[in-house]
């Protein structure tokens, strides 16, 4: 069996519509797995290419001038799991595009919405985070998780919030929702497949938000409305859309908070 699709690009998605083959997702368990084999593999790499580079400023400079600085170890964190994540984007980019030889845009229902619909998922993203900044005030932990020494410098306070809003958004719906949960659906159906990627959207966060189980439990529930938002619109874009309003507000609402403090 054939398929046509029109030519769209990574980063621009075709402006026709295109269709998708009648197996959705061509992907398989297999393809999840060797994203599986990937990730420690990508890790490896990214890890030796950061040493790399910092024995290359030690030779340069002569001493160790950037691993004496107290937000270094911060901001070296956020940039090696940004590349990380990145490399998985481009592992799903290029299983899609070169091995199945198909359009991305289109294999991970990248939707269209219209105006009113944009709106409602923008406003509920904002709501949402409102709603947890509002309820996180009452509730005081002993405990700081890891996350708060990225907050305690301002480099690494600055490129977590840029990350969070231009990065992090995308990525994780691409890989959670676009290219793992299809799968999970075809296999076990719609409820298992939004426990599971729920589960696995907290468990790349819960690294950061050891030792809060408050931020635990914000984050699986809303890696849950996700992957709900997901099942029941059939399209990856509102549940970024409301990822991104969500980050974005955090963002907003920490910023004001380190206003507010000084």
């Amino acid at each position: 069996m054939r398929f046509s699709f029109q030519k769209e690009s990574f980063f621009q998605p075709s402006l026709k519509q295109t269709r998708v083959p009648n197996l959705f997702p061509v992907w398989s368990g297999w393809d999840l797995l060797a994203m599986l084999g990937f990730f420690p593999l990508s890790a490896f790499l990214i890890l030796l290419l950061s040493q790399g580079i910092g024995y290359l400023l030690v030779f340069v400079f002569g001493k160790n001038y950037f691993l004496d600085q107290p937000s270094y170890h911060a901001v070296i964190q956020i940039l090696f799991t940004s590349l990380l994540n990145g490399s998985l984007l481009l592992f799903i980019y290029f299983t899609i595009t070169f091995k199945y030889k198909v359009p991305f845009w289109s294999s991970i229902k990248w939707g269209n919405l219209n105006k009113v619909q944009v709106n409602f998922y923008v406003l509920t993203g904002m709501l949402l985070a409102l709603v947890m900044g509002f309820l996180s005030g009452f509730i005081s932990e002993e405990k700081n998780p890891p996350i708060t020494e990225l907050l305690k410098y301002p480099e690494s306070a600055i490129l977590l919030g840029i990350v969070a809003v231009l990065v992090a958004p995308f990525i994780e719906e691409v890989i959670f929702r676009g290219f793992i949960y299809p799968v999970l659906e075809r296999r076990w159906g719609q409820y298992t497949a939004v426990f599971i990627t729920a589960l696995m959207f907290v468990s790349l966060h819960v690294s950061q938000l050891w030792g809060s189980w408050l931020g635990i439990s914000a984050i699986f529930f809303v890696g849950l409305l996700l992957s709900i938002v997901r099942a029941k619109t059939d399209s990856l874009f509102p549940s970024f859309l409301l990822h991104l309003s969500y980050n974005t507000t955090l963002c907003l609402l920490a910023m004001v908070g380190l206003l507010v403090g000084y």
